[in-house]
């Protein structure tokens, strides 16, 4: 293995391990919070999340351009992993992981690609603001914990989140349409795991320094 790919099998395998308390902990204070199927807290385990962290710290490793992206792709790996546990089981993003991705985000740009930084708070505050309309337009279909995390993706993601967010909302849609059909109009998705997807799908073409990988 080259060492971007074991710096991101380490760093994806630390993210899964802390993400194990976090997941537990953390839905225990938002009152929002809605359980869900008995079943949706397997999404919690400690294999889980381990599997999960290894195999997205894994993939970014192997396709990152440079130090910059990889950084960032971590940033996400370390707040989506338990995001997506925390959504599927009660339907809500915890404001601490994403204030912690933004501070993250902020923190690897400023030190790696100063440059950058203007660019990512940018696209933060405009995807905010389009996720936030979205968010009133659909009444209820996109929650304020998902219209934040949106803005977060904007700070690690910068221009490449218009592309994330819309391989989300594709995968989103041919997910939705089986579970309606099963459950009804009454059911729910959970958002972030297809956040997730799109994100990390799109990491590694994030403006990043020019500084290469070994």
């Amino acid at each position: 293995m080259t060492v971007p790919v074991l710096v991101g099998l380490g760093g994806g395998l630390v993210a899964g391990l802390v993400a194990v308390p976090l997941v537990r902990w953390l839905p225990r204070g938002i009152p929002e919070r809605v359980a869900q199927p008995a079943w949706t807290r397997r999404a919690g385990e400690p294999a889980v999340l381990l599997g999960a962290g290894a195999a997205a710290g894994l993939s970014v490793g192997a396709v990152a351009p440079d130090r910059t992206a990889l950084a960032l792709g971590l940033v996400l790996v370390a707040v989506l992993v338990p995001a997506c546990a925390i959504d599927v089981a009660w339907r809500v993003v915890p404001d601490s992981l994403v204030a912690a991705g933004v501070v993250g985000s902020v923190g690897v740009l400023a030190l790696l690609d100063p440059g950058a930084l203007g660019g990512h708070l940018a696209a933060a505050a405009i995807g905010g603001t389009a996720a936030l309309a979205l968010a009133i337009a659909a009444r209820g279909g996109l929650g304020l914990g998902d219209v934040k995390l949106v803005a977060m993706l904007g700070c690690a993601l910068g221009a490449a989140l218009p592309a994330a967010l819309a391989a989300a909302l594709v995968a989103a849609g041919f997910a939705a349409l089986p579970i309606l059909l099963v459950r009804g109009r009454g059911a729910t998705l959970p958002l972030v795991p297809f956040l997730a997807l799109g994100a990390l799908a799109v990491a590694a073409t994030a403006p990043g320094a020019a500084i290469p990988l070994p």
